[in-house]
């Protein structure tokens, strides 16, 4: 199957991404929403992410004026859905929400429309049961920036066909993105899992008075964050002894002792979140920097990390 023509359903930020990295690859967009204000700052913000990636040598010279030619805005969803060869919505991650949305998606698209949700955490298993054709329906989780974060994560539901999770994989593949497929679902997939990990502990951390959240979060980029910009946890270990055998063998107690003394709550208390709130409000950054600035710095950082990992690709 050939996609060409693809519907970016929620333009808010990783609607914006979306429609910013497919037309930057030659896919035609009609990006939807129905709120006529975001659609129009939203197509804006498309132009601006496809400069950035030109004026980073992510796009040649020119190329950001093609891509954003290839973008178009509409608020109606008939319009967005009645041509569309693939369809990625980006509304709120509430299965209410979905499972309106996937319904209408189903009887206005094509029979061949390949139906595609960006949730965080959701399951397509239950999204998927208010469809007429539920094989075509899959999730791809995309990072933010959705723009520049390659990985996206492809889950199908237990009514998802195979066929539809190789075309979505091929498809992302083709818009510059490294697509890994989940062998099954579980909710927050891999990517969310391993975050909510690391944000327990550093929710605890700070509560529990250990350090600031400046500190654990320079603990963290500085030290094991440096790391993981080039290799996964797994890879990690491996390399860390002589291989991930003798890692386990040198290094199972001492975990043991980490283990055990981590908190395993799975909401965060009020109390929590308000040493979280003050100490994160008095890192330096966030004091003299506007979101914006920050969101930018880390952009500027992310295309230079990503041109290193290209020029010197291992894989």
């Amino acid at each position: 199957m050939k996609i060409h023509k693809i519907a970016c359903i929620g333009a808010g930020l990783i609607g914006q991404g979306w429609a910013t990295a497919f037309s930057a690859k030659g896919f035609d967009v009609l990006l939807q929403d129905a709120n006529k204000n975001i659609l129009d700052q939203a197509f804006q913000n498309v132009g601006h992410n496809l400069r950035l990636m030109e004026e980073n040598g992510f796009l040649e010279e020119g190329d950001s004026r093609h891509a954003l030619e290839r973008v178009r805005i509409t608020s109606s969803i008939d319009e967005a859905l009645n041509n569309a060869d693939y369809v990625q919505e980006s509304v709120p991650d509430n299965y209410d929400i979905k499972r309106q949305l996937f319904k209408e998606m189903d009887a206005i698209t094509p029979e061949y429309a390949i139906l595609s949700s960006s949730a965080s955490g959701l399951l397509m298993s239950e999204i998927q049961k208010v469809t007429t054709k539920p094989e075509r329906c899959v999730l791809a989780h995309p990072m933010l920036p959705v723009h520049i974060a390659p990985v996206v994560e492809v889950v199908g539901g237990k009514q998802t066909s195979r066929e539809t999770i190789d075309i979505t994989r091929d498809l992302l593949k083709k818009a510059g993105k490294i697509p890994v497929v989940l062998n099954k679902e579980v909710p927050g997939y891999i990517v969310n899992r391993l975050g909510a990990a690391l944000l327990r502990e550093a929710i605890d951390l700070v509560d529990s008075g250990v350090a600031s959240a400046e500190d654990v979060d320079t603990a963290f980029s500085m030290g094991v964050g440096i790391k993981y910009a080039i290799m996964g946890p797994l890879l990690r270990i491996h390399t860390a002894g002589n291989g991930v055998e003798d890692f386990f063998e040198k290094y199972s107690e001492s975990y043991h002792y980490r283990w055990e003394t981590m908190k395993t709550w799975t909401s965060v208390s009020d109390a929590a979140k308000a040493s979280v709130v003050k100490s994160v409000n008095e890192m330096e950054i966030i004091r003299t920097k506007k979101i914006e600035e920050i969101n930018n710095w880390r952009d500027k950082l992310l295309f230079n990390i990503l041109k290193l990992i290209r020029e010197d690709d291992i894989k």
